[in-house]
């Protein structure tokens, strides 16, 4: 089983970079021009498409990795980059790691945006691929690969949640109030990423451990 101090790591992490707070207003921007019902349905479509992904990472990521010969070093120091890329975009409040305008408007025109581009690659993009890879590989053992799915599918249902009721939050919240949410869970995520590349950079460096 994982140390708690690591779920628990793992959980900010994950919610830090799925922040199912601060993409309400990209989710309601996206649906827009859709019924209550179809918002709906998309939402827990998004969801479903988030873990299932995250889950195919979980148990079958470490495949990949052996077969391109990827240590868990090299993933944590890398995975520990683009997390604080991402997170210094959270930290200003810009949502260009995620999608780009382009994207947006012709996410607009699709009959669906549940899989592409919301579950892939807003919620569920790389970011959350590789933290969740760092811990299967970490903490291969059966029974914290079960802890890392239900972590991954507790967020996803809660991810589905908020987005089933997302144009009341977006208008509770505001921009300002989605903008303090984005940005504390840039600092959080910004901590993680650097004991993430601390930790890679130790293993592939042993030297710079003293």
């Amino acid at each position: 089983m994982m140390p708690t101090e690591i779920l628990v790591s793992l959980i900010a992490a994950l919610f830090s970079i799925m922040n199912p707070i601060g993409f309400v207003g990209i989710f309601v921007a996206m649906t827009a021009h859709r019924t209550r019902a179809e918002t709906k349905r998309i939402a827990w479509t998004c969801a479903l498409a988030s873990a299932i992904t995250l889950l195919i990472v979980t148990w079958g990521g470490a495949h990949v990795m052996h077969f391109f010969g990827i240590t868990v070093y090299s993933l944590g120091a890398a995975g520990g980059i683009i997390l604080l890329l991402i997170a210094l975009h959270m930290l200003t409040n810009k949502h260009h790691h995620k999608h780009s305008p382009e994207e947006l408007d012709d996410a607009k025109s699709r009959p669906s945006v549940a899989v592409v581009p919301f579950a892939i690659p807003i919620v569920a993009g790389p970011a959350a691929m590789v933290t969740v890879l760092v811990a299967s590989e970490n903490y291969p053992s059966l029974m914290s690969r079960v802890e890392i799915s239900i972590v991954v599918i507790g967020l996803a249902v809660f991810c589905g949640f908020l987005f089933s009721f997302a144009a009341p939050i977006a208008k509770w919240l505001g921009e300002s109030g989605t903008g303090v949410v984005t940005r504390v869970m840039g600092l959080i995520l910004a901590a993680i990423a650097m004991g993430m590349l601390t930790d890679g950079l130790k293993g592939l460096l042993p030297g710079l451990a003293g």
